[in-house]
Parts: C-alpha cells; sequence; structure tokens
C-alpha cells in the first residue's frame, strides 16, 4: 500500500507526492518525509504530526502542533485517513488531499469477497446444513481476521461484543427466571410440607364443640318456650376448640362458650327480665379417633377479648396438646398461615361422608347425630391455608377461608406455632377473616393457673 498526498496549497501546491515506508514524518523540519517550507509554510510546526501504516489503516497523530491538524475541517489528535480526506497541517497552513494506492498484494479484502469465498469454501464441505454453517462462519472469522483492516477489524469485534453481550444478558435473564421459578415451586414445596406436617401432628387435638341451650325463668323455674307451641326453645351450634394443656385446658372462643354472650344486649333479651338465665343442655367436644365425647366446662372467660378457656376430664386419653406461640413475634404480615377447624359444622361432616351413611343419618336429630359422626370416625378437622395481610393489637387478619362452625379454631404459623383464635369473617369478602391473638388465651391459661396455686 501506499500514500499518496495531492497538495491543494502551501509550498507544494499542484504537486502530488507517494511514500510506500510504513511510517511518513510531517513538519517543516529537514528530517521530515513530507517536509514543508517553514517560511511560506509558516502555521506548520517542524514536527507536525505523522502517519502510521497499521495493517491495512493509516492512521494520523498529532504531534503537539502549535495550530493543530484538521482532517475534513475537523480538529483531530488520531484518527484512521480514508481515502479522499481533506489534511490541513495547522490553522491557514498547507491542505492536502490524501489518497490510498492499493497494490495487488495488499491484504485487504473486501467484505463481498470474503462473504463469497467463506460461502464457496463452505459449501464445499457437503456435511450437512450443520457442518456447512459452521464451516462458512469459519471461514469467514478467519478472513476477516487475516484479510481485512485494522477498523474493520475492530468493527467485527464490536459486533461480537454487542451480540456476546446480548447473549449474556438474554441467559442472564433466563437464568434469573428459572431461580425465581425454582424459588417459588421450593417455597411451596416447604408450605405443603409444614402444612402436612402440622395437620398430622395435631389435628388430633382439635375438637368439635356441640352445644345445645335454653333460657330459664330462675323465678318459677320454667324454661322459655317457642312462641305458640308451647315447647321448651332449644338453641344448637357447634364451633371448634383446642388442646392446649395435659391438664385438659382447651381454647376457643367466648361466643363457644357462651353462645348467648352477644344476645345479652339485644332489646328483645333485656325485655325479658332479669331472672331469664341461659342453661347449657349439652355442651362436650369431640376429639379425631375418640368416639366418645368429653363434656366440657368453662373455666375463665375474657373480657378484653373474644376468647375462652375450656376444661375437660382427660381421663387418661392420649390427645396431641398444641404448641403455642409464647414469643409474641411468630405472626409476621406476608407470611403462610394454616387454619384447622369445623366450618359449616355438621353439614361440612357430611359432605365428606358416604352417600349411604348420610342416608342412614339425615333425619337423626341433632345430639345424637353428632355422636353417630364420631362413631363412624368422621370428626376431622379441615384446614384452609393463606397468608397473614394484617396484625393489630387485638386482631389479626389473614385470608384462610372459614365460615360458621370455624370459630375458635387455630391458626398456625409456618413454624407449627399457635399464634391466634379463629372468630371472624367479613360479610361479602372472603380475602379478609379475623383471630384474635394468641397472647389473650395466654394470659386466660396464666391467669387460671396462677389462682389455682393460690
Amino acid at each position: 500500500m501506499k500514500a499518496v498526498f495531492v497538495h491543494l496549497t502551501g509550498s507544494h501546491r499542484g504537486n502530488t507526492e507517494v511514500f510506500a515506508s510504513e511510517k511518513i514524518s510531517i513538519g517543516t523540519d529537514s528530517s521530515n518525509d513530507l517536509r514543508f517550507d517553514p517560511d511560506i509554510d509558516g502555521n506548520t510546526s517542524s514536527h507536525h504530526a505523522e502517519i502510521q501504516l497499521n495493517e491495512c489503516d493509516y492512521i494520523l497523530r498529532d504531534k503537539g502542533s502549535l495550530k493543530g491538524t484538521q482532517v475534513n475541517n475537523r480538529l483531530i489528535n488520531e484518527i484512521v485517513l480514508k481515502d479522499g480526506d481533506l489534511i490541513e497541517f495547522g490553522a491557514g497552513g498547507p491542505r492536502v488531499r490524501f489518497r490510498i494506492k492499493t497494490d495487488e498484494a495488499d491484504v485487504c479484502k473486501p467484505l463481498s469477497e470474503m462473504l463469497e469465498d467463506s460461502l464457496g469454501i463452505a459449501r464445499s464441505s457437503r456435511r450437512g446444513r450443520l457442518n456447512t454453517a459452521t464451516a462458512f462462519f469459519k471461514q469467514l472469522l478467519w478472513e476477516a481476521f487475516t484479510q481485512s483492516s485494522h477498523s474493520f477489524k475492530i468493527g467485527i469485534i464490536t459486533i461480537l461484543f454487542i451480540i456476546g453481550g446480548s447473549l449474556v444478558l438474554y441467559f442472564y435473564n433466563q437464568y434469573t427466571r428459572l431461580s425465581k421459578t425454582v424459588e417459588t415451586v421450593r417455597v411451596l414445596e416447604v408450605e405443603r410440607f409444614v402444612a402436612e406436617n402440622i395437620i398430622k401432628t395435631y389435628s388430633g387435638g382439635i375438637c368439635l364443640i356441640q352445644g345445645t341451650f335454653y333460657f330459664l325463668d330462675e323465678e318459677t323455674g320454667e324454661p322459655l318456650t317457642m312462641m305458640g307451641m308451647g315447647q321448651r326453645g332449644i338453641n344448637e351450634y357447634t364451633g371448634t376448640g383446642f388442646l392446649v394443656s395435659a391438664d385438659g385446658f382447651i381454647l376457643t372462643n367466648r361466643h363457644i362458650a357462651e353462645p348467648w354472650w352477644e344476645m345479652e344486649t339485644s332489646p328483645y333479651y333485656i325485655q325479658l327480665g332479669p331472672t331469664i338465665k341461659p342453661r347449657f343442655e349439652v355442651f362436650r367436644a369431640f376429639f379425631p379417633g375418640i368416639k366418645e365425647p368429653f363434656p366440657l366446662k368453662v373455666e375463665k372467660i375474657s373480657d378484653e377479648a373474644d376468647v375462652a378457656l375450656l376444661r375437660i376430664d382427660m381421663q387418661g386419653a392420649k390427645i396431641p396438646v398444641l404448641a403455642l406461640d409464647y414469643t409474641g413475634r411468630g405472626a409476621v404480615v406476608g407470611e403462610p398461615i394454616i387454619l384447622l377447624g369445623y366450618p359449616a359444622g355438621v353439614g361440612a361432616i357430611f359432605a365428606k361422608a358416604d352417600p349411604e351413611i348420610v342416608r342412614q343419618l339425615f333425619n337423626m336429630p341433632f345430639v345424637p347425630l353428632v355422636q353417630e359422626l364420631s362413631n363412624w370416625g368422621l370428626v376431622r378437622p379441615l384446614s384452609t391455608q393463606g397468608h397473614l395481610s394484617d396484625i393489630m393489637q387485638n386482631r389479626i387478619v389473614y385470608d384462610a377461608q372459614t365460615t360458621a362452625g370455624g370459630s375458635g379454631g387455630p391458626i398456625f404459623n409456618n413454624k407449627g406455632k399457635v399464634i391466634g383464635v379463629n372468630y371472624g369473617v367479613f360479610p361479602g369478602f372472603r380475602g379478609s377473616n379475623f383471630g384474635v391473638p394468641v397472647s389473650y388465651g395466654i394470659d386466660l391459661i396464666k391467669s387460671t393457673l396462677s389462682g389455682k396455686k393460690d
């Protein structure tokens, strides 16, 4: 390759100079290859610039000249020259047109020729499409790095870097998504395992509470009768409770221990008079795997929250005791919870039963019906799962589904500790159900035990 300088202005105006050397020094000093007249070309420095041939590129560098070097009217420090560039050595100094003369032996093959040659070599392989494509790209890379200019190589490297970076970014995003999916599956597996373990370990300690009560006039000793029927008015209900000590203590809601609790403030109840008092006819607990029920006794009622402490005579029965969260830090917003109980009461138990059993028991009265369900081994708590959505001083909010009959059921965290007692649902919106923090139940247990010691 040769560098050609066509002088447009200055002391060599009209002349053309050709250089075949790899390095060309430029200035007014006599030692330069391209020398300008210091008297005529006064804006050009003594050692103004130099041009270096680097493979197929001519690189122009300014050597700290006083008035700079311009290429195509732009001041530069270093630039790869192209054929036809206009160079000015010093502002107002001599101007030359730069040309590149390529010999047949020069290896600066155009891209079109590289593509054509690479494709021809690849086609000759005849080893299938995959091998042909591999041969094509292999040959093209070899051509690009041995038969091209320096600037072309930089361009190829830049393109490869962009493609490589894009591939790395793509696979990183795929890896991130896969990692999140794996983590989600892992969390679900852990939650499933925790739920299975809680159900397996503690279901036997969660009882179905059956109650019937009526109102008695203590002055006359007569029960209130149903209006117009002359029969004693009996109220029937079911709820949930759970064993919290080997002494037979059971936690539940106050409205399960005293189902008339909210009635006492109603105008109808007040109108009946102070001598009218509620009385239990049946109040008992059925535990899974134990056919016979345990009579219930109200041990202590909370005045602060909807929670109550009941008691049974264990009679040597082996019933699992549920683990309570005594730390006060077991309830965490966003964490998964498991709710166990008997929502929908007898109806839900019937739904699990064999149709033949349902036909036999369908018309049976409420009190013996629950006993028969226990005899058939159908008294088992249902479980639902969800997450804590809010924690307040006197209640916790969660989205695990429940309904009437599930009141008094334990709320477990993902460590298997009871953090609350289920007590209510938000009408018309299944996303919010309510529980009493277990700390209220723990206070009842402590005050009951301390009272017995005294």
